[in-house]
């Protein structure tokens, strides 16, 4: 185990937007007290960083075209692809949460053929797969994606998957550590379907 590079900001810094970080997913008693979370102690160092990303990524989560099942299944994928254990470790727990399976989970660390996907996740997973290939996308890929979904479903598919990639290098980067007692807490954040 490494040491953060940049450590959860200490209780002295704590400011009030510093505060509103610490509340954003975890409402009044984390302004008071902190958050458990070593992501949002981590980004209230910079606090107007921090609210943009969770705005862009609160859109994925509960604004998108995106199911809770799919919206899991880009973070886990992405998390794979990029190799980020503390994305991994607290989205493989918020995936079983809604629905997806275990055998799914580590299906996520295969090629998108596996025999485990149906048809649209193969597109979603084929999907993820070209965005963090720089979005780049042969013509037979793209027709057999939009085969599956609408414009605003694929265009949400490519951004998502860009924003965890984001996420995952920040946490990689910054050495974030995963929580010991990550499941009393980690709950996914996604709408329920």
């Amino acid at each position: 185990m490494t040491s953060p590079r940049i450590p959860p900001l200490p209780r002295e810094e704590w400011t009030e937007h510093a505060r509103d970080v610490f509340a954003y997913w975890e409402g009044e008693p984390a302004r008071a007290s902190g958050s458990r979370s070593n992501t949002m102690t981590t980004l209230a160092n910079h606090p107007a960083l921090a609210i943009a990303s969770l705005n862009l990524g609160k859109y994925f989560m509960v604004d998108s075209t995106l199911t809770a099942r799919q919206q899991k299944l880009i973070v886990l994928r992405v998390a794979h692809r990029c190799g980020s254990t503390y994305q991994w470790v607290h989205n493989s727990l918020g995936a079983l949460r809604v629905g997806v399976t275990q055998e799914e989970v580590e299906a996520m660390k295969e090629d998108a053929d596996s025999s485990v996907w149906g048809e649209e996740d193969r597109c979603l997973m084929i999907a993820i797969d070209g965005a963090c290939n720089g979005g780049r996308f042969d013509d037979a890929t793209w027709e057999r994606v939009a085969a599956v979904f609408d414009r605003r479903q694929i265009m949400d598919v490519i951004h998502a998957s860009g924003y965890f990639a984001m996420v995952a290098w920040t946490l990689i980067a910054l050495e974030v550590q995963v929580q010991p007692d990550f499941a009393a807490f980690s709950r996914s954040r996604a709408k329920q379907d």
